[in-house]
């Protein structure tokens, strides 16, 4: 089945959770996507096309098809940008059930920011999208960085931007942090600069902050560490973050 709106098509199984709130969630990504290209100064050609799964074993098994492999690992959702995808469409997967409902922001960033270029460091991709979701797991990056910063489990970013080390490293950890840098590197250098180094990212690389942000990502750094432990975590979050990182 299918239903359409101003920059979606979604597509979802009948008597699906997904059919039953389509116009909640047509409400909510028409919403993320006005505010993202607002933020962005850009916009996608053609519509992004949604596609709903009952479970995580079925979107693992599109993410295999997609990219011709044999990684069909359950996931929630993964975005599929025309830039990858074999028929020149955005696209993108998720799980919505009564449980996991993965809309929002994340996979939207993704494939709205592609228009600016797409970076080849995981670590600033992912962070963009992590800095518009603002949360993991209900519990915001900032308050998720302090934590690891108190408990010295932080690699370094200038690691995380190597895509070998980044994917060393679990989603819990790496996520919240790209998100709480890249959130941090818009509040100080303000969004249409940023804008401008994703864009120079997706050309030069690293060599992108250096030319357009005139630091080398090892005083960034430096500096957003000093911000992070401006903030205190409080004691109901911290009690959850000890109980999400011991699992």
């Amino acid at each position: 089945m299918e239903f359409t709106t101003a920059h979606y098509v979604f597509h979802y199984s009948k008597n699906s959770t997904a059919e039953k709130e389509i116009d909640e969630i047509a409400a909510l990504q028409e919403g993320c996507y006005s505010f993202i290209s607002s933020c962005l100064h850009t916009n996608v050609k053609g519509k992004i096309h949604y596609h709903f799964f009952d479970a995580p074993e079925e979107v693992g098994r599109q993410y295999a098809i997609a990219y011709d492999n044999n990684d069909d690992e359950p996931c929630n959702g993964f975005a599929l940008s025309n830039l990858k995808s074999k028929d020149g469409v955005n696209h993108i997967f998720a799980v919505y059930n009564d449980k996991v409902k993965c809309v929002g922001f994340h996979e939207d960033a993704h494939i709205i920011s592609y228009s600016l270029g797409r970076p080849s460091s995981q670590f600033v991709r992912e962070g963009l999208a992590m800095f518009f979701d603002r949360y993991w797991w209900g519990i915001d990056n900032y308050s998720w960085t302090r934590w690891y910063v108190e408990q010295q489990k932080n690699p370094s970013v200038n690691a995380l931007l190597e895509n070998s080390i980044f994917s060393e490293y679990s989603d819990v950890l790496t996520y919240p942090i790209a998100g709480a840098f890249t959130g941090y590197l818009i509040e100080r250098f303000g969004t249409e600069r940023y804008v401008e180094f994703y864009r120079c990212s997706a050309e030069k690389g690293t060599q992108a902050f250096e030319q357009i942000l005139g630091a080398p990502v090892s005083l960034l750094e430096h500096d957003f560490l000093a911000y992070i432990k401006m903030f205190q975590v409080r004691g109901e979050i911290r009690k959850l973050l000890m109980k999400d990182t011991e699992e």
